[in-house]
């Protein structure tokens, strides 16, 4: 249990080395610390951890550690050597210099601050929002800072006095416009950035709009250990956002959630990629857009690929299919708890001991591979890759098919021969006509069904005529339209069997599931993969057939 927990807790985190970070670090080391590196000995992995100490529930003390060790040796040494005391420091310090940047969006940000202190006073928000603003002057470009240009103007040792005295003294000051003309640059370079991007992913008119900042300065006042208050002679300031639209001016956080969400996390990545000479980032987002509406979250994925330009990478987590692209599956890991945890309520899963959970992360393919009837654990992915058509027209003419397999490879061909005119519509069986037969035959809709040509196929044929009074001609099944095929599947041949089995990387021919994953992940990510003349060939002569069927 936690409050008696005695132990260390520690995150071990394992970075790659090219070799032209060796060859840098090794530089550097003997620039900075006269020391050589061993660099044909330098592993490609290097190892950190960081610990932290706690005795009955109390922390006691943090450990950062590297624990892959190169060989060394100094000035007058002869032989290589692991490094110890200092020098194992030295080295840590050096190579963790050279690690990405790590970015965090917490999700408190959310409520946007109406004020935002830029000294030391304030939550953690405000500090949060303070690295935010030191982006947004980095950004302009004019070699402001926090410190130099807003702060330590209103601190310069003349105005270190009791606040009546700082009162009467600023309000005739010279540094105020000074500081104003600093707010100003950053309100103009937020307007451009922000509004630009909203304009772009939401195709809305920001015309009219900007962004006013504004400070203020306030008594300043030191907190103790205890919480205890007391004024001091340095003085504080804080900014102030709003938003102008046209002659009126509202708080950021009067606004909606949604807009509250997507002004800080502009703020927070656009400037801080967009910042000359900065390392490399890794921004690390916690369910985001989770307050937006669907649509919005689709749009705002597109935006992704901005922030993880360059050296940059972007990686979040998500509950919401709307936040999945299908294009990047591959770069997609399922987080799962072990098998035996119990899961029958949320409730449950609130309350799980330390024994139920040993969380297992799991590439998006590994996985499938591996499980696949555990589909809970990846349906989000797979929402976001069904058929949800977007406009259902009752009166155009479609062809209804057995299933969503028959639906992914029909697709998949009918892109590959350029045949995408052909309206294809997925059942969920061939025993499932029953109500779209009712719908045909009541509304006098122009439906082709087509079911597959074994016996079950052919026996709801009959059924569907029969109960329901279907035309013959608006029944038909696979073998009727391509001589010699009963399924679809049939369409692959061994040469195309063998292309899914390697662009898959199994180990043996692919199975109905493993097919049609292939051939979902493929339109999913607009690919056309060759799978050989053959399935080409027929492919083509059964779409033209039932091109003819239809019309």
């Amino acid at each position: 249990m936690i409050s008696i927990f005695t132990g260390d807790v520690s995150v071990t985190a394992v970075l790659s080395a090219t070799k032209d970070d060796k060859a840098r670090i090794a530089r550097e080391l003997k620039a900075d610390h006269s020391l050589d590196l061993k660099v044909d000995d330098f592993p490609d992995e290097i190892v950190f951890e960081r610990q932290q100490r706690f005795e009955r529930g109390d922390f006691k003390q943090s450990f950062f550690s590297l624990r892959t060790l190169p060989k060394i040796k100094g000035p007058k040494e002869r032989r290589w050597q692991d490094p110890a005391g200092k020098e194992r420091v030295i080295l840590r310090d050096l190579i963790y210099g050279f690690t990405p940047d790590i970015a965090y969006f917490p999700t408190f940000v959310f409520d946007f601050p109406e004020t935002i202190f830029l000294t030391r006073r304030g939550r953690l928000v405000d500090r949060f929002y303070t690295r935010v603003f030191q982006d947004i002057l980095d950004y302009d470009g004019q070699g402001h800072t926090i410190q130099k240009d807003i702060v330590g103007r209103v601190r310069a040792e003349p105005l270190v006095v009791p606040w009546v005295q700082f009162l009467s003294s600023w309000l005739r000051h010279e540094d105020r416009p000074k500081i104003q003309h600093v707010m100003d640059r950053a309100g103009a370079a937020v307007t451009k950035l922000v509004f630009g991007r909203w304009n772009e992913i939401f195709g809305e008119d920001t015309r009219g709009k900007e962004v006013i900042i504004t400070y203020e300065t306030v008594q300043g006042e030191k907190v103790d250990d205890k919480g205890v208050r007391t004024p001091t002679e340095e003085h504080d300031v804080y900014a102030k956002f709003q938003i102008r639209d046209g002659t009126r001016r509202f708080n950021v956080n009067d606004r909606s959630l949604g807009f509250r969400w997507f002004f800080a996390f502009m703020l927070f990545t656009q400037f801080r990629v967009a910042r000359s000479g900065s390392r490399p980032l890794l921004f690390l987002f916690d369910e985001p857009a989770s307050n937006l509406h669907a649509a919005a979250q689709q749009k705002l994925i597109d935006c992704f690929p901005g922030i993880a330009r360059g050296e940059h990478t972007l990686a979040y987590s998500t509950h919401s299919h709307y936040m999945v692209e299908p294009k990047w599956l591959e770069q997609t890991f399922i987080v799962t708890n072990r098998a035996d945890a119990p899961v029958s309520s949320v409730l449950d899963a609130v309350s799980l001991d330390d024994e139920s959970l040993d969380i297992k992360v799991t590439s998006y393919r590994s996985f499938v591979n591996e499980h696949p009837s555990q589909i809970s654990y990846f349906q989000p992915i797979l929402d976001r890759l069904q058929v949800v058509p977007s406009r259902f027209d009752m009166r155009e003419a479609s062809v209804v098919l057995e299933g969503k397999s028959d639906y992914y490879i029909l697709r998949y061909a009918a892109k590959a021969t350029k045949q995408v005119d052909l309206p294809l519509l997925p059942a969920s069986g061939a025993g499932t006509f029953g109500s779209l037969a009712a719908l045909h035959a009541g509304w006098n809709l122009n439906f082709l069904f087509v079911l597959d040509g074994d016996r079950q196929g052919k026996t709801e044929r009959e059924r569907y005529i029969s109960d329901y009074g279907m035309p013959a001609n608006r029944m038909v099944t696979i073998d009727e339209l391509v001589p010699g095929v009963q399924m679809i599947e049939d369409l692959l041949d061994d040469h195309a069997l063998d292309c899914i089995k390697a662009e898959l990387g199994l180990c043996a021919r692919p199975d109905k599931s493993q097919i049609r994953r292939f051939f979902q992940e493929r339109l999913a990510s607009d690919t056309i993969t060759d799978l050989g003349k053959g399935f080409i060939d027929k492919a083509a002569a059964f779409l033209r057939s039932l091109k003819e069927r239809l019309a």
